[in-house]
């Protein structure tokens, strides 16, 4: 979190990889959401891909709330 007082800004949270982390998340589920509502063959590994960033990207939210960063 921000000090109190301090503004957030686009460019900060792209150096601390906010931006990065989520943009590349969606990209990658929003991919296997396409490919089923599409009716193509979503693959094991993709649904893994997916799955994985998922519980990293959740789980770095998680680990750094309870920082309390």
């Amino acid at each position: 979190m921000p000090e109190a007082g301090k503004k957030v800004t686009f460019l900060g949270l792209f150096k601390r990889s906010v931006v990065t982390q989520s943009l590349l998340s969606l990209m990658i589920v929003g991919t296997v959401c396409y490919m089923a509502v599409t009716g193509m063959e979503v693959t094991v590994q993709m649904a893994g891909m997916a799955m994985l960033i998922l519980g990293f990207f959740f789980g770095s939210k998680v680990q750094n709330a309870i920082n309390g960063k």
